[in-house]
């Protein structure tokens, strides 16, 4: 019976998918609409567009996307031509920027050397300018194994030698860094050897040099070494105008050793109350609170045995010191101790590269 037949199953989601494909596509094909089988044929389009666009046979109105494309495109190829055109020029132009690049690279390495050998230069003639000073070497070799400073027969051999050296650097390397540091090395040694006007010339020539302007220290150092030549040829007016000058160093300590160098020369005409009223300021300023502490104690010292030599009243007493002991020591025990310590201040200040 008709009621007893089997309804046909009702097709699956998949099964009617692939059906209403198949329908679209019978409906595109009726209506003459093949899909494009080349999978470039976008880009054949585009590509075709440029060209009757390039023939001026009509305006093509590309879109976004297809603008940048093109751009880019057209900058590729322009640059490719260009590179084939010139390539004689390109390839002489990577030469240069490589020859131009080792030039540079040997230039700095042999920059590099030469500071080194001219630093080492510098350093054994500052060797020698601090060498120590024996008539008879006594020490054993072991002494001699751990303490390697120069020694010398005499201050004049020492200092011979010690401006021997600095000539060399100044000769082999002039211009340079250590060439102006052994210049004022020089002028030191000359200070020393009392040739004042060819110090005066040294210590000038440092003064006007770039590494005096770049570092105050290599400037306040020169400028008190001008002082110091002018007050040894009695030029005292000459020698109070460069340490007046001192004071305008940039650099801690200068100020206040400026201002003792100038009551010191006071004090040599005559003027003991101007020399007096300079000592009280120096003083004033090296006893200021300081994060550094007090790091110009040899500085104070000296300042406050002149300010007492003229003025007993004018600095307060030092708190004792403890002598051996335990016990205080006597106003002769520290002033030969502030003796002592100005002599190996002094010592120091000879031996520091100048």
């Amino acid at each position: 019976a008709a009621s007893d037949e089997a309804a046909p199953a009702a097709p699956n989601r998949a099964a009617r998918r692939r059906d209403e494909a198949s329908a679209r596509r019978r409906k595109k094909k009726a209506a003459g609409e093949e899909l494009p089988k080349d999978k470039n044929a976008r880009a054949k389009e585009l590509l075709a567009r440029r060209r009757e666009q390039a023939a001026g046979r009509r305006p093509v109105q590309l879109l976004p996307g297809e603008m940048v494309e093109d751009a880019l495109s057209r900058m590729t190829t322009g640059a490719g031509r260009w590179i084939k055109k010139n390539f004689h020029v390109v390839q002489w132009g990577v030469l240069a920027a490589l020859v131009a690049t080792g030039g540079v690279l040997f230039y700095l390495s042999r920059t590099e050397k030469q500071d080194a050998v001219s630093t080492s230069a510098l350093i054994s003639a500052v060797a020698a300018d601090r060498g120590r000073v024996l008539a008879e070497d006594t020490r054993s070799e072991e002494e001699k194994e751990f303490d390697v400073t120069r020694t010398f027969k005499s201050a004049d051999e020492r200092s011979d030698t010690a401006l021997a050296a600095y000539n060399k650097v100044i000769d082999e390397h002039g211009g340079s860094g250590a060439a102006i540091l052994a210049k004022l090395g020089q002028a030191g040694v000359l200070l020393d050897k009392k040739d004042y006007d060819r110090a005066l010339e040294a210590y000038s020539a440092v003064v006007s040099s770039p590494l005096a302007g770049a570092d105050p220290d290599v400037k306040g150092r020169a400028i008190e070494g001008i002082g110091f030549a002018r007050e040894g040829k009695g030029d005292l007016d000459g020698a109070l105008a460069s340490f007046k000058e001192l004071e305008a160093i940039d650099m801690k300590g200068y100020k206040e050793l400026a201002l003792y160098h100038q009551a010191r020369l006071h004090l040599v005409k005559g003027d003991s109350e101007k020399a007096k009223e300079l000592l009280k300021s120096a003083h004033e300023k090296l006893q200021a609170p300081s994060t550094e502490g007090r790091s110009f104690q040899f500085l104070e010292a000296v300042v406050e045995e002149m300010l007492r030599k003229i003025d007993p009243a004018a600095v307060p007493p030092r708190a004792a010191f403890g002598g051996p002991k335990g016990q205080t020591m006597t106003p002769e025990e520290i002033e030969q101790l502030i003796r002592r310590a100005r002599e190996n201040a002094e010592k120091k200040a000879g031996d520091a590269p100048h």
